[in-house]
């Protein structure tokens, strides 16, 4: 009987050393690391604006503003994006003040293309509309005036990043032809002139951090500068926005 215990025994043994034997051993692996989420993303933030604003006289000082981006970007796919800014501030010249504000949507459509490894370049095309509004107290023998602005352009630019894994770093160009100009003022309703079309330009430098998974923090420095035609019936000249600051917004990824 002893015997017969001790033969099954080292059988079972024999088939158990086998089988873990054969037996493969889990490995551990490391998470990879996370790149630049992709899809759809949601941006809100704000900015600061130095501008100057030509009349002659020319208007300058400091202001701030709101900003909403709604973004679809997928490498090797299709671009979307639709973005709002609200911008407002007390300027000044030499001889009166203003009361600014400003209010632009724009809507763009492209391809992103990956060039390199994380790296990623986007053409794309769209349309935007400003409306600008330019109230100025009187001075001397001149009345108080309030000015509204209308204008419709094109847009035609390109955005392109390189990604770490938690850092990216852009550049961001626009170049916009205004296709219609409209001048409203105030107190003669019912009246607006058309202005001259003219071309406009934006550059943008976004960098951004990951904080957590889907949240990203993102400074842009930024420069625009945006023309208002003349009208000769008003006899009212040219007129130059130029506009520096930076954005800063949060954007959270889907």
């Amino acid at each position: 009987m002893k015997r017969l215990l001790s033969m099954v025994l080292c059988s079972a043994s024999v088939v158990f050393a086998g089988t873990f034997k054969n037996q493969e051993i889990p490995q551990c692996n490391p998470p990879k690391p996370v790149g630049k989420p992709q899809g759809w993303s949601f941006d809100i933030g704000g900015s600061y604006t130095w501008m100057s604003f030509s009349t002659p006289p020319t208007f300058s000082g400091s202001t701030g503003g709101v900003l909403g981006k709604i973004t679809y970007q997928v490498p090797d796919s299709y671009f979307g994006q639709a973005r709002s800014y609200y911008n407002i501030g007390p300027l000044s010249s030499s001889t009166n003040k203003m009361s600014f504000q400003e209010s632009y949507s724009e809507f763009l459509a492209g391809y992103c293309i990956t060039a390199v490894q994380n790296w990623t370049i986007t053409p794309y095309a769209g349309l935007g509309f400003d409306f600008l509004f330019d109230d100025r107290t009187g001075y001397g023998s001149i009345a108080p005036i309030d000015l509204k602005y209308t204008i419709y352009y094109a847009i035609a630019g390109f955005e392109t990043h390189y990604t770490w894994p938690d850092w990216t770093l852009g550049l961001q160009f626009d170049c916009f032809p205004t296709f219609n100009q409209y001048l409203k003022v105030e107190g003669l309703s019912g009246a607006a002139w058309t202005l001259k079309n003219r071309v406009g330009a934006e550059v943008q430098l976004p960098f951004s951090y990951r904080y957590t998974r889907n949240y990203w923090l993102e400074f842009a420095p930024y420069y625009r500068f945006f023309p208002i035609g003349r009208s000769s019936i008003l006899g009212l000249p040219e007129r130059d926005l130029n506009q520096w600051g930076f954005f800063v917004t949060f954007r959270f990824f889907l």
